[in-house]
Protein backbone atom coordinates (compact mmCIF):
# COMPACT_ATOMS: atom_id res chain seq x y z
CA UNK A 1 0.00 0.00 0.00
CA UNK A 2 2.98 2.06 1.12
CA UNK A 3 4.80 1.47 -2.49
CA UNK A 4 1.28 2.60 -4.05
CA UNK A 5 0.85 5.93 -2.56
CA UNK A 6 4.57 6.86 -3.37
CA UNK A 7 3.98 5.72 -6.91
CA UNK A 8 0.84 8.04 -7.21
CA UNK A 9 2.60 11.16 -5.17
CA UNK A 10 5.49 10.63 -7.73
CA UNK A 11 3.35 10.81 -10.72
CA UNK A 12 1.58 14.07 -9.20
CA UNK A 13 4.59 15.86 -8.44
CA UNK A 14 5.91 14.45 -12.35
CA UNK A 15 2.28 16.14 -13.72
CA UNK A 16 2.68 19.04 -11.79
CA UNK A 17 6.28 20.17 -13.05
CA UNK A 18 5.20 19.01 -16.54
CA UNK A 19 2.16 21.33 -16.36
CA UNK A 20 4.32 24.14 -15.94
CA UNK A 21 5.39 26.50 -18.61
CA UNK A 22 8.90 25.51 -19.46
CA UNK A 23 11.52 27.47 -21.34
CA UNK A 24 15.23 25.57 -22.58
CA UNK A 25 17.90 27.97 -22.01
CA UNK A 26 21.64 27.36 -24.23
CA UNK A 27 24.42 28.28 -22.52
CA UNK A 28 28.18 27.97 -22.43
CA UNK A 29 29.48 24.59 -20.55
CA UNK A 30 31.29 26.46 -18.18
CA UNK A 31 28.03 28.02 -16.80
CA UNK A 32 28.67 26.76 -13.09
CA UNK A 33 31.14 29.57 -13.01
CA UNK A 34 28.21 32.10 -12.94
CA UNK A 35 25.71 31.09 -9.89
CA UNK A 36 24.25 34.72 -9.35
CA UNK A 37 23.46 35.23 -13.04
CA UNK A 38 21.49 31.35 -13.12
CA UNK A 39 19.97 32.56 -9.74
CA UNK A 40 18.70 35.73 -11.23
CA UNK A 41 17.37 34.15 -14.75
CA UNK A 42 15.61 31.59 -12.21
CA UNK A 43 13.67 33.68 -10.01
CA UNK A 44 12.87 36.18 -12.70
CA UNK A 45 11.06 33.41 -14.86
CA UNK A 46 9.28 32.14 -11.97
CA UNK A 47 7.89 35.30 -11.49
CA UNK A 48 5.97 35.03 -14.63
CA UNK A 49 5.22 31.38 -13.90
CA UNK A 50 8.14 30.02 -15.75
CA UNK A 51 10.49 26.65 -15.26
CA UNK A 52 13.66 26.96 -17.17
CA UNK A 53 16.09 24.59 -18.15
CA UNK A 54 19.74 25.33 -18.99
CA UNK A 55 21.19 23.72 -22.10
CA UNK A 56 25.14 23.71 -21.47
CA UNK A 57 27.38 23.43 -24.32
CA UNK A 58 30.82 24.76 -26.24
CA UNK A 59 30.27 28.70 -26.70
CA UNK A 60 30.14 28.93 -30.43
CA UNK A 61 27.53 25.96 -30.87
CA UNK A 62 25.25 27.54 -27.75
CA UNK A 63 25.02 30.38 -29.78
CA UNK A 64 24.29 28.46 -32.63
CA UNK A 65 21.77 26.02 -31.01
CA UNK A 66 20.04 29.70 -29.91
CA UNK A 67 19.68 30.81 -33.72
CA UNK A 68 18.67 27.60 -35.29
CA UNK A 69 17.36 25.13 -32.79
CA UNK A 70 13.67 26.36 -32.60
CA UNK A 71 13.80 23.83 -29.12
CA UNK A 72 16.20 26.52 -27.50
CA UNK A 73 13.82 29.74 -26.27
CA UNK A 74 16.52 31.67 -25.44
CA UNK A 75 20.14 32.56 -24.69
CA UNK A 76 21.87 32.90 -21.00
CA UNK A 77 23.57 35.70 -21.17
CA UNK A 78 25.92 37.50 -23.68
CA UNK A 79 27.43 40.35 -24.59
CA UNK A 80 26.24 43.19 -27.29
CA UNK A 81 28.69 41.83 -29.72
CA UNK A 82 25.97 38.19 -30.29
CA UNK A 83 22.98 40.37 -31.52
CA UNK A 84 24.21 40.44 -35.01
CA UNK A 85 24.19 36.90 -35.14
CA UNK A 86 21.28 36.25 -33.09
CA UNK A 87 18.57 38.11 -35.30
CA UNK A 88 15.62 36.70 -34.59
CA UNK A 89 16.26 37.32 -30.43
CA UNK A 90 15.53 40.43 -28.23
CA UNK A 91 17.96 41.45 -26.32
CA UNK A 92 16.41 42.11 -22.74
CA UNK A 93 17.84 45.54 -21.90
CA UNK A 94 18.79 44.79 -18.69
CA UNK A 95 23.04 44.26 -17.75
CA UNK A 96 22.73 41.07 -15.95
CA UNK A 97 26.04 41.26 -15.24
CA UNK A 98 29.46 42.33 -15.99
CA UNK A 99 32.17 40.05 -16.81
CA UNK A 100 35.75 41.53 -16.46
CA UNK A 101 38.11 40.34 -19.32
CA UNK A 102 41.44 39.10 -18.08
CA UNK A 103 44.90 37.88 -19.63
CA UNK A 104 46.07 33.91 -18.19
CA UNK A 105 49.93 33.27 -19.03
CA UNK A 106 52.74 31.47 -17.92
CA UNK A 107 55.47 33.93 -17.83
CA UNK A 108 56.35 36.97 -16.41
CA UNK A 109 58.22 38.29 -18.69
CA UNK A 110 55.13 39.56 -20.97
CA UNK A 111 54.05 43.19 -20.68
CA UNK A 112 50.10 42.96 -21.38
CA UNK A 113 48.91 46.62 -20.53
CA UNK A 114 45.93 46.73 -23.26
CA UNK A 115 44.22 45.26 -26.28
CA UNK A 116 47.03 46.44 -28.54
CA UNK A 117 49.88 44.57 -26.49
CA UNK A 118 48.54 41.60 -27.42
CA UNK A 119 49.42 42.09 -30.85
CA UNK A 120 53.24 40.51 -30.61
CA UNK A 121 52.17 37.31 -29.10
CA UNK A 122 50.33 34.16 -29.88
CA UNK A 123 47.00 34.41 -28.42
CA UNK A 124 44.12 31.59 -27.57
CA UNK A 125 40.07 32.17 -27.21
CA UNK A 126 36.99 30.21 -26.77
CA UNK A 127 35.16 30.07 -30.44
CA UNK A 128 32.10 32.03 -29.60
CA UNK A 129 33.63 34.73 -27.18
CA UNK A 130 32.23 37.01 -29.52
CA UNK A 131 33.93 40.10 -27.57
CA UNK A 132 37.50 38.37 -28.21
CA UNK A 133 36.91 37.61 -32.20
CA UNK A 134 35.57 41.47 -32.24
CA UNK A 135 38.54 43.04 -30.13
CA UNK A 136 41.68 41.12 -31.94
CA UNK A 137 40.05 40.60 -35.40
CA UNK A 138 42.71 41.51 -36.98
CA UNK A 139 45.22 39.62 -34.83
CA UNK A 140 47.91 37.13 -36.96
CA UNK A 141 48.20 34.88 -34.43
CA UNK A 142 45.18 33.84 -32.86
CA UNK A 143 44.07 30.72 -32.27
CA UNK A 144 40.57 29.62 -31.04
CA UNK A 145 39.82 26.46 -28.66
CA UNK A 146 36.26 24.78 -28.16
CA UNK A 147 36.74 25.02 -24.65
CA UNK A 148 38.64 27.46 -21.85
CA UNK A 149 40.25 23.74 -20.34
CA UNK A 150 41.76 23.34 -24.23
CA UNK A 151 43.14 26.83 -24.27
CA UNK A 152 44.27 26.95 -21.07
CA UNK A 153 46.40 23.24 -21.67
CA UNK A 154 47.38 25.04 -24.77
CA UNK A 155 48.88 27.76 -22.52
CA UNK A 156 50.18 25.43 -20.20
CA UNK A 157 52.26 23.22 -23.02
CA UNK A 158 53.60 26.27 -24.28
CA UNK A 159 51.34 26.50 -27.31
CA UNK A 160 50.19 30.03 -26.88
CA UNK A 161 51.58 33.08 -24.96
CA UNK A 162 48.65 34.20 -23.84
CA UNK A 163 44.71 33.38 -23.21
CA UNK A 164 42.38 35.57 -22.92
CA UNK A 165 38.72 34.94 -20.78
CA UNK A 166 36.60 36.19 -18.91
CA UNK A 167 38.27 36.27 -15.62
CA UNK A 168 35.20 34.23 -13.70
CA UNK A 169 35.35 31.61 -15.95
CA UNK A 170 39.32 31.28 -15.84
CA UNK A 171 39.67 31.20 -12.37
CA UNK A 172 37.41 28.66 -12.01
CA UNK A 173 38.56 26.15 -15.20
CA UNK A 174 42.07 27.28 -13.98
CA UNK A 175 41.03 25.69 -10.57
CA UNK A 176 38.61 23.06 -11.54
CA UNK A 177 41.92 21.54 -13.64
CA UNK A 178 44.90 22.02 -11.76
CA UNK A 179 46.33 24.60 -14.44
CA UNK A 180 48.47 25.45 -11.22
CA UNK A 181 51.22 27.36 -13.02
CA UNK A 182 48.46 30.12 -14.94
CA UNK A 183 48.37 33.17 -13.68
CA UNK A 184 46.25 36.29 -14.28
CA UNK A 185 47.80 38.93 -15.62
CA UNK A 186 46.36 42.33 -13.17
CA UNK A 187 45.06 44.75 -14.75
CA UNK A 188 42.04 43.56 -16.89
CA UNK A 189 41.71 44.53 -19.93
CA UNK A 190 38.20 45.03 -20.35
CA UNK A 191 35.02 44.88 -18.54
CA UNK A 192 31.87 44.10 -20.31
CA UNK A 193 28.32 43.66 -19.81
CA UNK A 194 26.23 40.71 -20.10
CA UNK A 195 22.67 40.53 -21.45
CA UNK A 196 19.45 37.70 -21.61
CA UNK A 197 18.71 36.86 -25.32
CA UNK A 198 14.73 36.03 -25.47
CA UNK A 199 14.19 34.31 -28.83
CA UNK A 200 11.51 36.75 -30.41
CA UNK A 201 8.58 33.75 -30.65
CA UNK A 202 8.34 34.57 -26.65
CA UNK A 203 7.94 38.90 -27.20
CA UNK A 204 4.67 38.51 -25.48
CA UNK A 205 6.62 37.85 -22.69
CA UNK A 206 9.37 40.38 -22.87
CA UNK A 207 8.19 43.24 -21.44
CA UNK A 208 7.64 41.65 -18.17
CA UNK A 209 10.80 39.47 -18.02
CA UNK A 210 12.00 43.38 -18.26
CA UNK A 211 10.42 44.21 -15.39
CA UNK A 212 11.02 41.30 -12.98
CA UNK A 213 14.69 41.03 -14.24
CA UNK A 214 15.45 44.23 -13.32
CA UNK A 215 13.79 43.68 -9.83
CA UNK A 216 15.87 40.58 -9.34
CA UNK A 217 19.76 42.77 -10.71
CA UNK A 218 18.27 45.61 -8.23
CA UNK A 219 18.16 42.79 -5.19
CA UNK A 220 21.28 41.41 -5.98
CA UNK A 221 23.47 44.54 -5.84
CA UNK A 222 21.56 45.63 -2.89
CA UNK A 223 22.33 42.22 -1.28
CA UNK A 224 25.89 42.68 -2.27
CA UNK A 225 26.35 46.39 -0.87
CA UNK A 226 24.76 45.03 2.61
CA UNK A 227 28.52 43.10 2.82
Amino acid sequence: MRIVLLLMLVLAITKVYADEPHLRISTVENVAAYPEVVNMLSRAYAELGYHIELVPMPAKRSLRQAKENIDIDAELARTEYAAPFLPNHLRIPIPIAYITIAAFVMRDDLEIVNWQSLQAYGVGGVRGHLFLESKLKNHNKLLFLSSANQALTMLSRGRLDVVILPQTMGEYVVKQNWHSQVKMVSPALDYVPLYHYLHQKHHAIAGNLTQALSKQVDAHLVKNQAY
